[in-house]
């Protein structure tokens, strides 16, 4: 069963995608970048917002910026953590600056590893190096995501053959698989034959794009576009034909 993940930049925006039936709520603030790291006081607001309804999650930033410098002693109460490696391709100390980083979270909040899909671009470690550094770190999940979002969502970095085997790697080692890299309604049908744990979803959330704001309505589309594909429904096809995704 596929869950709908959303990233929110406030309390406001996590009631209105609990509204939207989203399974699980991250915290990011999406005009700092594709994992760009929030205030401290919207991760506590939001925490209190979703108040335990489901699963947590925040962004800290990119290693190689503010995310080293994180503090991450404040993210108790959370479930999972996620940090980019953009950057990090040609250092040789990435593998030994994230298990530090990884190795100050609080007990109780799990490590999700980010492959960006345009990692070149991104001058971040190849997919195959993540994965394989993620488990020896013990991540909990593995995010597929997009550095430049101008330049395309997921298919058009990774293929869909490789993004298959890829995710048979991750299921293997017993980690989850999220996918994301702005995904909407004309994309998110063609990840779903992978069966990924959650869809991860900012801009198609939002009327006017990810730096908008999160509208419950569109969250329950996006919702009801998952089950329909999840239960193998052909309905949501149709569901969607009609709808504008920018």
């Amino acid at each position: 069963m596929t869950g709908l993940l959303v990233s929110v930049r406030s309390a406001e925006e996590a009631r209105e995608a609990l509204a939207g039936r989203a399974d699980l709520i991250d915290v990011k603030e999406p005009s700092r970048g594709s994992l760009g790291a929030a205030d401290e006081a919207a991760w506590q607001e939001v925490l209190r917002a979703v108040a335990g309804k489901v699963p947590t999650s925040v962004a800290l930033g990119e290693l190689c910026g503010d995310a080293a410098s994180a503090n991450v002693e404040s993210l108790a109460g959370f479930d999972y953590a996620k940090v980019g490696l953009a950057g990090c391709g040609q250092r040789n100390d990435w593998p030994r600056e994230w298990a530090s980083l990884l190795s100050r979270l609080p007990r109780r909040v799990t490590p999700v590893a980010v492959v960006y899909a345009d990692w070149r671009a991104a001058c971040a470690p190849s997919p195959n190096e993540i994965i394989d550094r993620a488990v020896r770190l013990e991540c909990g999940a593995v995010l597929f995501d997009t550095f430049d979002k101008s330049q395309g969502a997921l298919a058009s970095h990774l293929d869909v053959e490789i993004l298959s085997q890829l995710v048979g790697v991750i299921r293997d080692r017993g980690m989850l698989t999220v996918l994301g890299g702005s995904l909407g309604p004309a994309t998110i049908p063609c990840v779903m034959p992978l069966r990924p744990d959650y869809v991860a979803v900012r801009g198609a959330a939002c009327p006017e794009a990810r730096t908008g704001t999160v509208d419950q309505c569109l969250v329950r589309e996006l919702a009801t576009l998952i089950d329909c594909h999840t239960s193998g429904s052909s309905s949501a096809r149709f569901f969607w034909k009609n709808r504008r995704f920018a």
